[in-house]
């Protein structure tokens, strides 16, 4: 269900909501492919501090790595579903 474009709180609407925001435990699949995730966005932030001159760019730049990794972490938690 794609509540982005939901336009009032039905009891679908307000299950999705509750999943989104409720506690997954990763299992070890889930694990590897967090640590696989972690270790390729360090080795960017690692490449950007070495070649990219320090400026508000780059730490935007930074931020948003930042921000990736948290969107990976939850789409593999939901694998997928939002």
């Amino acid at each position: 269900m794609d509540i982005t474009r939901a336009t009032e709180l039905t009891d679908d609407v307000i299950s999705v909501i509750q999943d989104m925001f409720l506690y997954h435990p990763w299992d070890d699949n889930q694990k590897e492919k967090g640590e696989l995730v972690r270790e390729a966005l360090k080795h960017a932030v690692s490449t950007i501090i070495k070649v990219v001159p320090a400026c508000p760019d780059r730490s935007t730049a930074i931020r948003k790595l930042r921000e990736a990794r948290m969107d990976c972490n939850s789409a593999i938690t939901h694998n997928g579903k939002y």
